[in-house]
């Protein structure tokens, strides 16, 4: 390891890397190439970590820089920007070289075949070709420009096995280079995990660089002229009915000091921040929307106030603009479907952006709504031609759906002997064969798909007449669908007609009530016999 200041977890991970190479170097199994990916993980996540800090070292030295007119801030900052460049450079490199192990191992990620891969392509890519020799150019350079950019002594990235601390002379009598002894007989994982480990190395040293450069820049000393209240949003995007959340804080505080915070002149709880060891205000309310614009996001704002004592110039107040989204609903039982009038229809609503707080309420214009056994799930009952049924989530209106109903369609009458089958009124029945017939009122097959519980007819009263020529034989009233012909058998000749006229049917509804069904004259049956 170099040897420069580090994070307490840098040392740890770099003792762990240690212990792997040591591991490595008796040879041991394959379980430790699979410790290697692992630490792998942690060794990017250090390496994203630094990158960001030291980025955001370099912005604060340029900000301290501006307007100054000293010669050393101004070197200062022209050499933190140098470090950067000369840093995300190196960088780049290293992760070219990344590439390159696993392009020559014919990987495009780490994987498992990657892993368990003890050939020593990547060895040798690194010890007899160019880009080991440039692998090491690069550090050297790095380090030189680095004492250059600061005036700092730096330990060299490149050593010798025998500058490593886990070198013992009684135990090999070769000092090897940095390549051989790096890379030699190395496992692709392995080596790919002493680039990232270098990498590592490289931010720290850059920070370094940095945090010289920063006092040289007085960069080091935050200065506060004002005191601003700060809100950082959970999300500034929320969905209507969802709940906004946010942290209320100063970019100021003091030890001891809890100030009196408010939305809208609501008190909010305040409680000390976990991460930061600051006071913060919790801010949490529901929120809603009266209208939307085009793009279906509706502007909001509340007032931000801070109290730090009782003198009007101790409060501090900030408007606090945010961005409602009006929710998509989503009729998941079909492309927004057409209802039928005065029937049970079954629709579920969902509001995907709202995830496990949906619990809507339902108002509806033109019908009645059921609740289902779940969110979201209700049975419809329409009333009028045009149904607007209204979505509102823990009392923020969500939107408003609208459904076209379909009046109920008439069901079709059908004569049938019985045994089920259709009887063939050109064609007719054998008047000494036939003992009875059926007539069934069968609704429309669309209508039994969408609604099936509010499908079934019945009929209750028929007008039937044996006829001969325009002379009536006799007749009955069947107050059922069937019709029993047995006292006719003897009297029926052919040519005559059996005419039924029906004149009551019933809809059995969803709520098992009956519906009386209108019928027409023309819902007349006649069938010749025989």
């Amino acid at each position: 390891m170099a040897g420069g200041k580090e994070t307490p977890r840098q040392k740890m991970v770099g003792m762990m890397y240690l212990v792997l190479t040591a591991l490595l170097a008796l040879q041991v199994s394959s379980a430790v190439l699979e410790k290697f990916a692992i630490i792998n993980v942690t060794l990017e996540e250090l390496a994203t970590d630094s990158e960001e800090a030291n980025a955001a070292q370099t912005a604060s030295i340029v900000e301290a820089g501006k307007g100054k007119s000293n010669p050393k801030v101004i070197k200062a900052v022209e050499n933190a920007q140098k470090v950067r460049t000369l840093t995300k450079e190196t960088i780049e490199h290293t992760n070219g070289l990344k590439a390159k192990m696993l392009a020559v191992t014919g990987e495009k990620e780490v994987n498992k075949k990657f892993i368990d891969n003890h050939g020593s392509d990547v060895a040798t890519m690194m010890v007899t070709g160019p880009d080991g020799k440039e692998y090491v150019k690069r550090l050297k350079d790095y380090v030189a420009k680095l004492k250059e950019y600061t005036g700092l002594e730096f330990e060299p990235l490149v050593k010798s096995e025998s500058e490593m601390p886990f070198f013992d002379p009684e135990q090999s009598s070769i000092d090897r280079e940095f390549i051989d002894f790096t890379f030699h007989n190395t496992p692709p994982i392995a080596a790919l995990s002493s680039v990232l480990e270098m990498q590592t190395e490289i931010y720290a040293y850059e920070s370094r660089a940095l945090e010289h450069l920063a006092k040289e820049a007085d960069a080091g000393n935050v200065k506060f002229d004002k005191i601003i209240p700060m809100v950082r949003p959970i999300s500034s995007v929320v969905a209507a009915g969802a709940k906004y959340e946010a942290d209320m804080f100063i970019t100021a505080s003091k030890e001891g000091l809890t100030p009196d915070m408010f939305r809208n002149g609501q008190k909010l709880p305040v409680q000390e921040d976990p991460d930061t060891k600051i006071m913060v205000g919790k801010v949490s309310f529901l929120a809603s929307a009266s209208s939307y614009d085009a793009q279906n996001q509706s502007k909001q704002t509340y007032e931000a106030e801070i109290r730090l004592g009782d003198s009007p110039d101790q409060t501090y107040k900030r408007k606090i603009d945010f961005v409602v989204v009006k929710p998509v609903i989503r009729v998941t039982t079909g492309n927004r479907p057409t209802l039928y009038l005065n029937c049970g229809n079954s629709v579920n609503f969902e509001v995907p952006s709202l995830g496990t707080d949906f619990n809507p309420s339902f108002s509806a214009k033109g019908a009645e709504v059921v609740k289902g056994d779940k969110p979201g799930k209700v049975t419809i009952i329409p009333k009028e031609r045009k149904v607007a049924i209204t979505l509102a989530n823990a009392g923020a209106t969500l939107g408003t759906e609208d459904f076209d109903v379909k009046p109920i369609p008439r069901p079709r009458f059908i004569a049938r002997d019985n045994q089920g089958k259709d009887i063939d009124l050109k064609n007719g029945i054998k008047g000494t064969s036939t003992t009875g017939i059926r007539i069934s009122a069968d609704p429309d097959e669309n209508f039994k798909n969408e609604v099936p519980k509010d499908a079934v007819y019945r009929i209750r009263l028929m007008e039937v007449s044996l006829a001969r020529g325009t002379s009536l034989v006799a007749s009955i009233k069947p107050t059922s669908e069937s019709i029993d012909l047995t006292p006719w058998r003897s009297q029926m000749r052919p040519g005559d007609r059996i005419v039924v006229t029906i004149t009551t049917v019933v809809r059995r509804t969803f709520q098992n009530e009956d519906e009386k069904v209108g019928v027409y004259p023309s819902d007349l049956i006649s069938i010749p016999i025989q």
